[in-house]
């Protein structure tokens, strides 16, 4: 690997996504010439008074009455009954020592890297321990700062965030005034000293990026829950650059806090209020505390979240039968109808598609999350033939299905299970999704002689909380002394009735039938449309063949002609009329991005041509971004640049879009546009090692390595870039787990388990 700050590394830059324009300007300078512009380095925040978590208070001074009136609930519930109560029900209520699923890690967290360093976690979910610095010492269970949570008072005292993440937010240290109902000014007052609207969005932003960094006293970064980035670089910003996609406009609060009818005794103006129920994914708190209302709003959320779809069928065998899945057999596009007999090798592809989550699904701790894929195959008869993943609901050692999680190991290269957080050393995978973006995941078979025709297949998208082993782990943590005595006090300081070792509600998220060989027609007519819950409109049919290609867009390089063949077929079968010009270009737009992978790059900018005639002005920044990208991979970069503009110009907000342009300005040795575009996409993304190179990197091609910024950039770089050991912990993970060798790649093969 060439040396970061060694001029020639520019030229030899990877690539990445699209960007362009920024504050700095776009300034061409030749080596030795230096910009107008002073020269900035943009350089991740440091933990102050609380580090490692970033929280700080204003004047870093003492928030006023300290934890104690920061946990205090019931004096805003005298006026706000009815919101009180909804955040009675909310995860934020549960975010503390009262909650045993984070008692149990945080605990963990504490056991092995000490009180102190549990300030990480102590920023986002216990304020109230934080003000008063009791996060360093032992959490008495009977504590009431430990069983609050995020109270009121922790979001609405937030004057200020940063996008840093790990509780980069600023608490107004004075005291908060107290209303006169009967005054209005005094009302007035109050209603300006805890509003956050201006703050909106980014008020969430502040805990919902997490990382893992030297700050916690571990060797690696390592970035956690990252809902911001993913939601900012999504349609629902305007910001998506993965995709011709047209969605409504929603942020966090849309989702999360829909308006709700606020009920003649809550003390506000309008009648209407944001609910604060908090609804997500946290079925299984929902069912610890028996709380069936609250466990509906979730589901309700769940349910048609994602789809599932049986989307094509390989029919025969492949050219190699022992080897990994091939185009060797026949395929069958979609795969309703597939020509199957008996004694032949089936392989069929499952299609899971993020539409309406606004950031990855599942969101949250990706590597505790537990959304898993069921398959079926069974004979006319209905009699079981084949499956994958239906021993997951019951088996915490289940070893075969597909799960949407991450998969974090440790020095070793051990699969992490428990979210045992000190030991992370790297990810292997994630198979969470983006938002409106497609997984898709193949399935093999061997089809039994002489089988009763036609063959149903089966598949099911399931949903709980947390996997099976850290379930286990919460319930002996619940009942061990201290967590009986934490249960206990929940009771009676909140009135938080808790059973850890309630069983986890599983939720079915999406389902779907096909039928395939002889005599289909009849036994899909018969099933309706009761057999594809995520069914697609008469005159969207085409989606599913997108959907398919698009999931496999993520397969090795050898692979790619797969997803090709998909999105060629798909584009066939469409008329070639005004009324489906926009789907000819969502499909011809992801095309062009399969044909810049596989290095065809004339044909995948003629192919981005054709998208963008199809459709009117202003065109989606997808076309210009994928071909930034393609052009990137050949080193076409002034071409690759003029395109990464266009996209920054159009999606401001998109991280990846910084890095392309960043690159791209880099390896055309134009080290202050480099620099502009790296600053600006640091904005939103602070500590992201692409942008932090770039930066590092313009920095010493402007003013030398040996300056004072560039010391200052490249030590940042060092500190946040990826582990030099990730690539050889994911070897020994491969090496030494089966399920490993087989998740660490998108688009791999599950081969089901025959019935007995």
């Amino acid at each position: 690997m060439c040396l970061l700050l060694a001029a020639g590394c520019r030229a030899r830059e990877s690539s990445g996504a699209a960007g362009g324009g920024s504050a700095l300007g776009n300034t061409t300078v030749t080596p030795g010439n230096p910009p107008a512009q002073p020269l900035v380095a943009s350089l991740p925040r440091a933990p102050g008074k609380f580090a490692p978590s970033i929280m700080a208070i204003e004047g870093d001074g003492n928030v006023f009455g300290g934890g104690e009136l920061l946990a205090d609930i019931d004096t805003c519930a005298t006026c706000h009954p009815d919101v009180a109560a909804q955040w009675q029900s909310g995860i934020h209520s549960f975010a503390s020592f009262g909650n045993p699923i984070y008692r149990t890690n945080v605990e963990l967290a504490r056991s092995m890297l000490g009180n102190a360093n549990s300030q990480h976690c102590g920023g986002c979910h216990d304020a109230p321990l934080e003000v008063d610095g009791a996060m360093k010492a032992t959490i008495a269970a009977d504590d009431l700062r430990a069983h609050t949570g995020v109270s009121c008072r922790v979001c609405h005292a937030v004057r200020s965030t940063s996008t840093d993440g790990n509780g980069s937010y600023v608490l107004a240290a004075g005291e908060l005034p107290t209303p006169n109902t009967d005054d209005p000014v005094s009302v007035e007052a109050h209603r300006k000293a805890v509003s956050v609207k201006a703050l909106g969005d980014e008020l969430c932003v502040a805990c919902h990026r997490g990382f893992l960094s030297p700050d916690v006293d571990v060797p690696v970064h390592i970035a956690g829950i990252d809902e911001p980035t993913f939601w900012r670089s999504s349609a629902y910003t305007g910001n998506g650059t993965g995709r011709v996609d047209k969605v409504e406009q929603q942020g966090c609060i849309d989702c999360h806090m829909p308006e709700v009818d606020a009920p003649g005794e809550e003390y506000i103006a309008d009648r209407r209020v944001r609910g604060h129920y908090f609804a997500g994914g946290h079925t299984w708190m929902a069912a610890m505390r028996d709380d069936p209302a609250q466990l509906a709003r979730i589901r309700k959320m769940l349910v048609g979240a994602a789809s599932i779809d049986v989307a094509g069928a390989i029919v025969g065998r492949d050219r190699d039968a022992s080897g990994p899945a091939t185009l060797g057999g026949r395929w069958h596009l979609p795969a309703d109808g597939a020509p199957v007999v008996g004694g032949e090798r089936l392989q069929v592809d499952v299609v899971v598609r993020n539409r309406l989550v606004g950031h990855r699904f599942p969101g949250g701790v990706n590597d505790m999350q537990d959304t898993w894929i069921e398959v079926e195959a069974r004979d006319a008869r209905g009699r079981l033939l084949a499956s994958s993943g239906t021993r997951h609901e019951r088996d915490p050692r289940d070893q075969e299905a597909h799960v949407l999680r991450s998969y974090p190991v440790d020095d070793h290269g051990t699969l992490m299970e428990e979210h045992e957080l000190p030991t992370f050393r790297a990810v292997v995978s994630n198979h969470t999704i983006a938002a409106r973006d497609s997984q898709t995941i193949r399935y093999a078979m061997d089809v039994p002689a002489g089988v009763a025709l036609p063959l149903e297949v089966r598949a099911r998208l399931r949903h709980r909380s947390r996997n099976l082993i850290v379930q286990a782990a919460v319930c002996r943590a619940g009942r061990k002394p201290e967590g009986r005595a934490f249960l206990q006090q929940a009771r009676d300081q909140r009135d938080m009735r808790v059973d850890p070792c309630a069983p986890q509600p599983i939720t079915e998220i999406a389902r779907t039938s096909v039928w395939m060989g002889a005599g289909w027609e009849a036994a899909a007519a018969r099933a309706g449309a009761a057999a594809r819950a995520s069914g697609y409109a008469p005159d969207a049919a085409w989606e599913r063949g997108y959907e398919h290609g698009m999931g496999l867009l993520g397969v090795i390089s050898e692979r790619l002609d797969e997803p090709r063949q998909v999105l060629a077929h798909t584009l066939a079968q469409l008329p070639e009329t005004a009324e489906y010009a926009r789907a000819r270009a969502t499909v011809m737009t992801q095309l062009g991005a399969v044909l810049g992978r596989q290095g065809r790059t004339d044909e995948a900018i003629a192919v981005l041509a054709q998208a963008r005639a199809l459709l009117p002005a202003p065109h989606p920044p997808a076309i210009d971004a994928i071909a930034a990208d393609a052009l990137a991979r050949v080193w076409r970069w002034e071409e690759a640049a003029r395109h990464a503009e266009e996209v920054t110009e159009k999606a401001p907000q998109n991280t990846a879009a910084w890095v392309m342009l960043a690159r791209a300005r880099g390896s055309l040795h134009d080290d202050a546009g480099a620099l502009a575009a790296a600053r600006a996409g640091l904005v939103w993304s602070p500590r992201d090692p692409d942008l932090l190179r770039s930066q590092a990197t313009a920095l010493a091609g402007l003013g030398g390595g040996e300056s004072t910024l560039a010391k200052q950039a490249l030590a940042a770089f060092d500190r946040f870039r990826a582990p030099d050991e990730a690539a050889a912990l994911r070897i020994a993970c491969a090496n030494r787990s089966e399920r490993c060798q087989r998740e660490r790649e998108l688009g791999h093969v599950h081969v089901m388990t025959p019935a007995r």
